[in-house]
């Protein structure tokens, strides 16, 4: 499969976010599924946050959660590289069949990134609008 996908426009910091929450979580040994009951929600609430297929994104509400799950004394520990830029970007990504523990190829599949596009937009609906010329 080899065809490439485009996710919505959204900022570079949400995006960071969720790469640095999943490094966090897998550092833990934490399934999506076992970050979301601590966080309280719902069991795929943290799938769908690390899915570029889903409109769900962590909040500001959820961060103050996080926080306290990861036990950090500051949301600035989210970011360990400093504050990502304000700007909004478009990922370019493949679907590949997850590998079992076996090695073999899995049913799931799982995104893989192959270009992240920076869009010149002041909101998302601009960034979505000008992505899909």
């Amino acid at each position: 499969m080899n065809q490439l996908f485009e996710s919505k426009a959204i900022y570079r910091i949400e995006y960071e976010l969720i790469l640095n929450v999943q490094k966090f979580r897998a550092d833990r040994g934490w399934s999506q599924r076992v970050l979301s009951g601590k966080m309280g929600l719902t069991g795929a609430f943290v799938g769908n946050c690390e899915s570029l297929d889903q409109d769900q994104k962590y909040n500001v509400r959820h961060m103050g959660i996080l926080k306290k799950v990861f036990a950090f004394e500051s949301l600035d520990d989210f970011f360990p590289n400093g504050i990502p830029k304000d700007e909004q970007i478009v990922i370019k990504y493949k679907k590949v069949p997850k590998k079992k523990a076996d090695g073999t190829d899995s049913k799931l599949m799982e995104n893989v990134v192959v270009d992240i596009v920076v869009v010149d937009a002041e909101t998302k609906a601009e960034g979505n609008k000008q992505n899909k010329k």
